[in-house]
């Protein structure tokens, strides 16, 4: 029998009796509709928390900072792991890496016109910054030609006050007040710094760029050229009483495993470095930009490896994704629960089918009709159900996602921080969608093995006496 007819005869069969075919339709489209929206939320609390961290740190950029290699018992093994151009290369030239750039860090206080403050200056490699994902909200970024030109976070415009105004005003500001991230676009900035000496250098900066606020993580700093920054670096260490060494303590910046800074004082040793090692030209850490998220978690883990302190953001999807993961399996479980049911009325109505069909069963063995065939008329049957539950109840997943997600939209956006745009709670993926009817035929198909074992049992001529 040519499977065209098959199947014409398995879809005329199923509509001799709609109202049980709805019904049983109607199980297969509860299920699939339960199993799709309860995986969609496990989905969607993974993206929305994904994109919350994203807000404030890009997932694909690897902070990395000197480190050392400890043994079971506390003490070092191995050379400490420092920040050099051979380390810059190293670093780039590990696979996954698309952008790597040295920095330098350096604080001190400023003024902007009559407005006191502080700023926070990271000197990096300008060629690299849109590789490294910095965006501007107003102006450009850096040019590798610019002088002492800086692009400065959407926050540092709240690093300055007026005290005097304020005074005037009957009011002392306790803090920095929110203001208009543009105002500081093209105004030129004083730094003042200090060097070991005891001696003052003032150096005005001019802002060229304010960066979005894509990125929270950068939203309080200034970026510089790495030129600019290592002249100003060399002046504050100066009269260090060792040469690159900020004195007989020094702080070593670790990060815990929750990617949490901790600063703890040590002393120096020999295996940090002693008096004759010159660290002056030493980077303070070195900013890497993995490929993509799976990337910058394997890159992560291998600079650990190696003896470096690093740390991203992708670091911490690990916990989340472990939970969207139970929580996928345990609503997509109950979800399964009411498709199996399905899955029993699916084969109730095929049984009930053969007992309605013995004279037709044995008509169609007697003018010739294989047992395969006969089996694969009553799978057809069975598969169509699926297949037709499935596809409707895919559409009523994709509504009640809907729902769900304008519901849920009000209390989303006030959990976003700055304002962002909500997430949503429920995510139908494309790969969930196809996944859906699969599994909805497949149920089909083995609910109706039982019943099609059952049909090619039937004596033809039993059949056709009792009838």
């Amino acid at each position: 029998m040519r499977k065209k007819d098959l199947f014409l005869m398995a879809n005329q069969n199923l509509w001799r009796r709609k109202a049980r075919t709805i019904l049983t339709c109607l199980g297969v489209i509860i299920g699939t509709a339960s199993i799709v929206v309860m995986i969609s939320l496990g989905i969607g609390l993974r993206i929305s928390m994904e994109q919350s961290m994203a807000q404030w740190g890009s997932l694909n950029i690897i902070n990395v900072h000197p480190g050392m290699q400890w043994d079971e018992s506390g003490n070092p093994t191995g050379e400490e792991k420092r920040m050099t151009d051979e380390t810059v290369a190293e670093l780039a030239a590990i696979p996954g890496v698309t952008a790597v750039s040295p920095q330098y860090n350096i604080d001190g206080e400023a003024k902007l016109g009559r407005k006191e403050g502080y700023l926070n200056i990271v000197g990096l490699d300008p060629a690299v910054m849109g590789e490294l994902e910095f965006s501007v909200e107003h102006g450009r970024l850096l040019a590798p030609e610019d002088r002492f030109a800086i692009i400065a976070g959407s926050q540092v415009i709240n690093n300055f006050w007026d005290e005097r105004a304020a005074r005037r005003g009957g009011m002392m500001m306790d803090g920095p007040q929110q203001q208009d991230p543009a105002e500081l676009l093209d105004q030129r900035i004083q730094l003042t710094i200090r060097n070991q000496a005891g001696n003052e250098r003032k150096q005005n900066f001019f802002v060229v760029g304010i960066l979005d606020e894509k990125n929270m993580d950068r939203s309080w700093q200034v970026y510089a050229s790495i030129h600019d920054v290592k002249r100003l670096r060399d002046f504050m260490m100066k009269g260090a009483n060792n040469t690159g060494q900020m004195g007989p303590m020094a702080k070593e910046v670790m990060y815990s495993g929750s990617g949490m800074m901790v600063a703890s004082t040590v002393k120096d040793s020999p295996s940090r470095g002693s008096r004759k090692d010159d660290r002056s030209n030493d980077y303070d850490s070195i900013m890497v930009r993995a490929k993509d998220v799976a990337q910058t978690k394997e890159v992560s883990q291998e600079l650990r490896d190696r003896g470096f302190n690093a740390w991203s953001m992708a670091d911490s999807l690990k916990d989340i994704e472990n939970v969207s993961r139970t929580m996928q399996a345990i609503l997509g479980g109950i979800g399964g629960i009411t498709l199996f049911v399905a899955a029993l009325g699916i084969t109730n109505t095929m049984v009930m089918s053969i007992y309605e069909r013995t004279r037709e069963i044995g008509i169609m063995k007697v003018i010739g009709a294989s047992f395969a065939d006969v089996r694969s008329i009553f799978l057809t049957e069975a598969a169509l159900i699926g297949l037709f539950g499935g596809i409707i109840g895919l559409g009523f997943s994709y509504g009640a996602s809907q729902v769900v997600n304008k519901i849920g939209a009000d209390y989303i956006q006030q959990g976003m921080m700055m304002g962002g745009p909500a997430a949503n709670i429920s995510v139908i993926p494309a790969w969930l969608a196809a996944f859906a009817v699969v599994f909805s035929i497949f149920i089909g198909l083995a609910a109706g093995l039982y019943p099609a074992s059952r049909a090619i049992k039937v004596s033809p001529i039993v059949a056709i006496r009792n009838e």
